[in-house]
């Protein structure tokens, strides 16, 4: 092989290496967010239950920075229901039931640092006291998180009618969910004021 068609070979090996040592998950750091992380829910007395793994990786098609996300529910410390004609899967207190309600629609599963509500729209509960025989929509909580510099999001809680999602909305990916008519919840009220996510160690 000639010097200069060796000298080539080492440069193409080099660009090839170079591509391949760089891992998703850069790419997903580089927008704030962990490559995986642990969903918790925070009770009256800071202990926390684990909900939901996630993980992150990067949108290589985008002009912005954006991360694709993907949610994996943890329902080990949920029980089983049947309310209102419906299967849910409950956290059960003395005082209150917290009651996990899957978004039952399409959405781009691509969040950004201002934009958390793909992630959001997979954290929906309803509230429900242990004596009553069903379950109303009404009684919606929705955690809006915000994302730290470390990689950790925390959520404020909210309450809301999410009735409005018994019909599909007319647009595909709609967020259809209007946040103005919820007000901030009562946290000393409920079992679970707070949620935080936590970037998953190696």
């Amino acid at each position: 092989m000639s010097n200069r068609a060796s000298r080539l070979m080492r440069t193409l090996t080099t660009i090839a290496i170079g591509f391949t040592i760089t891992p998703v998950s850069q790419y997903s750091l580089a927008t704030g967010f962990p490559e995986l992380a642990e969903v918790f829910l925070i009770d009256q007395q800071q202990q926390q239950v684990k909900i939901a793994d996630l993980a992150f990786s990067a949108v290589t098609d985008s002009t912005v920075e954006q991360t694709a996300l993907a949610v994996t529910m943890d329902y080990t410390a949920f029980n089983d229901h049947f309310l209102s004609m419906r299967p849910f899967k409950c956290i059960e207190s003395a005082s209150e039931w917290f009651c996990h309600l899957p978004y039952p629609y399409n959405t781009r599963s691509i969040v950004s640092a201002s934009d958390l509500a793909d992630l959001e729209y997979q954290l929906l509960f309803i509230k429900k006291t242990p004596t009553e025989f069903g379950i109303d929509a009404w009684n919606g909580l929705y955690y809006q998180l915000t994302l730290n510099d470390d990689g950790r999001m925390e959520g404020q809680l909210l309450e809301g009618d999410l009735n409005v999602l018994a019909s599909p909305p007319e647009e595909d990916f709609a967020r259809p969910i209007d946040l103005n008519e919820f007000i901030a919840a009562d946290t000393s009220r409920r079992p679970f004021p707070k949620i935080v996510i936590i970037p998953k160690q190696p």
